[in-house]
């Protein structure tokens, strides 16, 4: 299905790569970079978000928990019957990043695993329908620029910009540690799951925490890495028209750098090292399959120790970070627990 009709100016995209650099950056700040009034960016931030364009929201890492791990699932199914596998799979709380690619038949799924219960490992080998499976654990994030860099031509933010949208965010108080996510956190992630720009005075109400308690948390939170923001967008509405999963094979000698490097180009939101024959893997976007082929045969091939790369283009993408899909526009999910899918 084709996402509905919004029209996005140079302006809206440049506020979205704003809050890329930084999501929880003030409408002021971002208002000074780019030269318009904080009314201006508050007022299009908030209809692009009612619009379905773009939701911030923020995740928790499994790997804070005690016996946490994060995996990347790769689902052959019958043909015909990987949508509806995808659909249950994406009103999961414990999945992102569901995508159908190979042609209708391969779904691609990132799930979160907080106990030693193996979950959907168990569950979704069994299905009727599951010709193939395989579990990939991550190892490694590298967490380059390319997650916050953009791809399009507004691309005109300039360092000193980036530091100064930065430095409101959460400056004082997001520090280096081991702050791990701890039961009474429960209230706070799931109030920013659903908004991460939520305000300290609404997080202060979901959490019963006074105001300057939740900001000292949160920071802690972030500055640690045991929750991250992502910008949910609808990729095709802002010019991204091709995206895939790359599965790198790399010379154990060369992972570090070749995983650094890659991190670093903007036309991969994420890359991680991973358990399995393809000891890499790497989330592609682009502006169209030239770009994309343009990137594999330049940037990419220029990476010493990167021995071979399996390209799977999406067809379909039904989850992003937290959100569903829905007519190529982002939507806020079932909060509730969702039963394993059968």
């Amino acid at each position: 299905m084709a996402p509905e009709s919004h029209t996005l100016e140079r302006l809206d995209r440049q506020i979205l790569h704003a809050l890329q650099i930084a999501p929880r950056a003030p409408f002021a700040r971002i208002a000074t970079v780019l030269g318009v009034s904080e009314q201006t960016v508050a007022r299009r931030y908030q209809r692009m978000r009612g619009n379905g364009i773009v939701r911030v929201t923020a995740r928790p890492q499994a790997t804070h928990r005690p016996n946490g791990s994060s995996w990347s699932l790769r689902i052959g199914c019958r043909p015909g019957t990987a949508t509806a596998l995808a659909e249950a799979l994406a009103r999961r709380t414990d999945t992102s990043w569901i995508s159908i690619g190979a042609g209708g038949a391969e779904i691609t799924c990132q799930i979160e695993i907080e106990s030693d219960r193996a979950g959907l490992l168990d569950h979704v080998p069994r299905a009727s329908n599951v010709l193939t499976f395989s579990a990939h654990q991550m190892l490694h994030h590298f967490p380059g620029r390319g997650e916050i860099d953009w791809i399009l031509p507004d691309n005109d933010v300039t360092a000193e910009q980036r530091r100064f949208l930065a430095d409101g965010a959460e400056r004082h108080i997001a520090k280096q540690g081991d702050a791990r996510l701890r039961d009474a956190d429960g209230p706070l992630v799931e109030a920013l799951e659903h908004d991460g720009r939520a305000s300290w005075a609404s997080l202060a109400a979901a959490t019963g925490w006074s105001q300057r308690q939740v900001a000292h948390r949160v920071g802690e939170l972030v500055g640690s890495g045991a929750i991250y923001y992502h910008l949910d967008i609808a990729d095709a509405l802002v010019g991204m028209g091709s995206a895939a999963n790359l599965w790198f094979t790399v010379a154990p000698a060369h992972l570090a750098s070749a995983g650094a490097r890659l991190a670093d180009h903007a036309e991969l939101a994420f890359v991680s090292a991973i358990t399995g024959a393809a000891n890499l893997m790497a989330a592609a976007r682009a502006v169209d399959a030239e770009a994309l082929y343009r990137y594999i045969t330049t940037k990419a091939a220029r990476i010493e120790g990167i021995q071979n790369v399996e390209i799977v283009p999406h067809v379909t993408r039904l989850k992003q970070s937290h959100s569903l899909m829905v007519g190529g526009l982002v939507r806020e999910p079932p909060r509730a627990p969702v039963t394993a899918a059968r």
